[in-house]
């Protein structure tokens, strides 16, 4: 039986404000309930019977469909522990499964006894194996290839576990220390990394000591960094005091203090500016 001439699905009827088929309302189902043909509506918007029905026997709606469900029969080996009503299908279990709901519980339980340990061990797991990993690629960090700018490599190695030694590919670690100061963007990028002091890092002061300048001439440099960076005015005092030092001694030195960021920038050095 149809209501409509229009609507060939059930579940719809003809809306004359939208002159098209629109799906039946969904809150006009209750379980145990389902829409009439066409809603009840025919063509011309007028109510030809109420927007719903009962299922008829052997039929089921939980309230989420449009129309009643045939009631499931249970397969062989199944028994049926609630047979099918208007509302709900029928339940079935296997034979010598319990329905008790005391039962069932302590049986989830035991299952979370079961499965927490493994859990908490696959965590660890994954725990360790991250921690080895970031180990791992610190300790490659520290050990290996540092910096490779404008074909310029630059190597470290740990020795004894503290102690640090830099190495430069041969023809920038021989190259003049005044190099140094003729590079003026590596300069620049020196002089913002190690004249700050504090955060923690070792800066031009103790670079300074490194190179065996006493605390007072240190300390005068300092005062003067408004007018004057305190790195320029080392690597000057070194290349006057020390002309024979190259750019490797400078790298070996930032090494012992820690400072492999500057040997980074460092390994962008062109010893081809070099004046000699």
């Amino acid at each position: 039986m149809s209501y409509s001439d229009r609507c060939t699905d059930l579940q719809t009827y003809f809306d004359i404000k939208r002159h098209q088929c629109v799906s039946c309302d969904m809150k006009w189902i209750k379980p145990g309930f389902e829409f009439v043909p066409n809603c009840g509506y025919a063509d011309n918007g007028g109510r030809r019977d109420s927007h719903t029905q009962k299922c008829k026997d052997n039929f089921w709606n939980d309230g989420r469909r449009g129309k009643c469900q045939t009631c499931s029969a249970c397969p062989t080996g199944e028994k049926t522990v609630h047979h099918c009503n208007p509302t709900v299908d029928t339940q079935c279990s296997h034979i010598g499964e319990t329905t008790d709901p005391t039962v069932k519980s302590l049986k989830e339980d035991y299952r979370v006894e079961i499965w927490s340990p493994l859990i908490i061990l696959l965590a660890c797991v994954m725990v360790g194996a991250l921690t080895y990993y970031i180990y791992k690629k610190k300790n490659k960090s520290r050990q290996g290839l540092i910096a490779d700018g404008n074909g310029n490599v630059a190597f470290l190695s740990q020795r004894d576990g503290q102690e640090w030694k830099a190495v430069l590919i041969p023809q920038l670690s021989a190259a003049p220390l005044r190099l140094v100061l003729d590079d003026l963007d590596v300069l620049e990028e020196l002089i913002i990394l190690l004249d700050p002091e504090g955060h923690g890092v070792k800066c031009t002061r103790h670079l300074a000591s490194h190179c065996s300048f006493p605390s007072t001439w240190i300390n005068y440099t300092y005062s003067m960094r408004d007018s004057k960076s305190p790195l320029k005015t080392l690597l000057e005092g070194v290349t006057t005091k020390y002309p024979e030092w190259t750019v490797g001694h400078l790298v070996r030195l930032l090494g012992e203090i820690g400072r492999t960021d500057a040997i980074v920038v460092l390994a962008k050095l062109r010893p081809s500016i070099h004046v000699v």
